[in-house]
């Protein structure tokens, strides 16, 4: 059997000198083997009428995942499966050829010809930003359809439940939600790329029509995608939340007292763990952990959401407001002058450009009560992913009374039996359910970004050997050295123009994000939540806190 081939440390790597755009923790290694021959492959079989972790892995030769709808069904869709690994932070002319590679093993559609290989100087990557979980491409070749590359980040074991997502891939491909999925390995999958498609921003998500349009599509996802058994009583949001506590209660981050007051504005772990614990008691106390729950997107942000195709305006769309006589009993005030009628009666023109909005990304997706996933995406108003300091969270522009009653009328009113009953009541009540879920939208992210940040992790030896299989089967050895410091990887990684952001990118990405700024954000947010709804007061935390302060009047 030949020996691995040792991979060069990064100090090793020649590269020509340009501005890294890598943060990647992972070491460099040498150009893939040209390989006819397949890396091994696997099958797996996962169920999704089980629970994630019920899922197994067996060795096979066809190299299909296999996604099943139910034990009894035997209803698959399969997908192509190698086991091997990409690493994003190589120079490009290393990446290309990787990503090539992975692309003849897995038989990409239209990528993979048999006799004739891409030649990777043809491909050309480009990194999405404002994406801030995976390291995300698109891969462009001038002759073939584009790609959607994602390559899952740092501490993902502990961020995403990767069974449980293709799982649920597999129930949004019967309903032809989503894009095609085209394989995976083990650190990432091939998607589909949605041509011409193009991402809301934040100004769009803002506007009047378009906000209506967001709240009918969310409703379809949740009237759309039955739950499972095991998913009627099983809150995603608390359990996850839970798993992060448990990571964190078991680092030694949380021994420092330093950590604890600039983050999370208490003293000591134990006072922070009985906030959270009457938080939860509160929602308990109102109800809010009796609502039925439904399948949510629980990532709604606009970097999610797409026009597949232009919306074309009807002659008659107004900025939400209207000279027509308010509907009786509306929860508009009356000196807005703004038409219910109009929200909740949408023109025939308005409903047929619906389908052209478009979610993606289902990773954080499962069983939530709607609130949650509504006060998600209203949250999402307050984020700029693509300024300077993505990480910060910009509190005025969380949505005006009138624009998320604009938002919760739609919702309601949709694919509702009759229009003709009254719906002020259902609105007040979800409006006010939306409040109460807010602080644990702003937690959950919170911890998120700490899990994400790698702080909570061990410190490593500077110097390891790590063998790991490449794409095209070849074994490496790779070599990290002290070149892996966080703040010295610009000086040691390279790029080419070949692998580049768009003109117009800057702010969040994977490798830039400040993730533990973006906590101290989301806890300020969770902090002046609670204590506006009086469930802590500000003897809890520390005198130096500022809470971020939003509208919380109930109607």
């Amino acid at each position: 059997m030949p020996h691995p081939e040792p991979r060069k440390a990064r100090s090793e790597v020649k590269t020509a000198p340009a501005r890294s755009w890598s943060r990647s923790r992972s070491g460099q290694r040498r150009p893939s083997l040209p390989r006819v021959k397949s890396s091994q492959r696997l099958i797996r079989t996962i169920s999704i009428e089980g629970r994630s972790d019920d899922g197994r892995t067996e060795d096979g030769d066809d190299g299909l995942l296999r996604l099943a709808f139910g034990s009894g069904t035997q209803q698959y869709i399969e997908v192509p499966y190698v086991k091997a690994t990409l690493d994003a932070s190589l120079p490009e002319e290393y990446l290309r050829q990787d990503v090539v590679n992975m692309t003849w093993n897995l038989r990409v559609p239209k990528w993979y010809r048999p006799g004739t290989r891409v030649a990777p100087e043809e491909v050309k990557l480009l990194m999405i930003t404002g994406t801030m979980t995976n390291a995300i491409f698109k891969v462009e070749h001038p002759r073939l359809p584009s790609l959607l590359l994602r390559v899952y980040g740092p501490n993902v074991e502990s961020i995403i439940d990767r069974d449980y997502e293709l799982q649920t891939l597999a129930r949004l491909s019967r309903q032809n939600i989503g894009p095609s999925l085209y394989g995976c390995f083990m650190n990432g999958r091939f998607e589909q790329f949605l041509e011409n498609a193009t991402t809301l921003t934040k100004k769009d998500i803002r506007d009047w029509k378009t906000s209506q349009r967001i709240a009918r599509r969310m409703k379809e996802f949740h009237c759309g995608v039955p739950l499972l058994d095991w998913e009627k009583t099983h809150y995603t949001v608390l359990a996850r939340i839970d798993k992060w506590l448990k990571k964190m209660g078991e680092s030694s981050w949380i021994q420092k007292q330093g950590n604890m007051q600039s983050a999370l504005f208490v003293q000591a772990w134990p006072q922070f763990l009985a906030l959270v614990e009457r938080y939860r008691a509160w929602l308990k106390s109102v109800g809010e952990l009796d609502q039925p729950l439904v399948f949510c997107h629980n990532d709604a942000q606009y970097g999610n959401l797409l026009f597949a195709a232009p919306v074309v305006a009807s002659d008659s769309s107004s900025v939400g407001t209207s000279t027509s006589t308010p509907v009786s009993g509306s929860l508009f005030p009356s000196e807005s002058n703004i038409s219910v009628d109009e929200i909740i009666r949408p023109s025939i023109h308005d409903q047929a450009q619906d389908s052209k909005l478009v979610v993606i990304d289902f990773e954080y997706a499962g069983p939530n009560p709607a609130a949650y996933d509504l006060a998600n995406h209203l949250s999402e108003w307050m984020a700029d992913y693509h300024c300077a300091e993505s990480y910060k969270t910009f509190e005025h522009n969380f949505p005006k009374k009138e624009e998320i009653l604009n938002f919760i009328y739609s919702y309601t009113s949709h694919l509702s039996v009759s229009k003709q009953d009254p719906i002020d009541d259902k609105v007040r009540e979800l409006y006010n359910s939306i409040l109460r879920w807010r602080p644990c939208v702003s937690l959950h992210w919170a911890l998120w970004g700490l899990v994400q940040s790698g702080e909570l992790d061990e410190p490593k030896d500077l110097a390891v050997a790590v063998e790991e299989d490449g794409p095209g089967g070849e074994k490496y050895i790779i070599t990290v050295d002290d070149c892996e410091s966080i703040n010295s990887i610009d000086s040691c990684l390279t790029s080419s123009s070949s692998v580049e952001e768009p003109p117009t990118a800057k702010g969040a990405d994977i490798h830039s994000f400040d993730y533990v700024s973006y906590t101290i954000e989301k806890m300020c947010l969770f902090y002046g939540d609670l204590l506006q709804l009086g469930i802590i007061t500000k003897d809890d935390l520390l005198p130096e806190m500022q809470p971020k302060l939003l509208d919380s009047t109930f109607l």
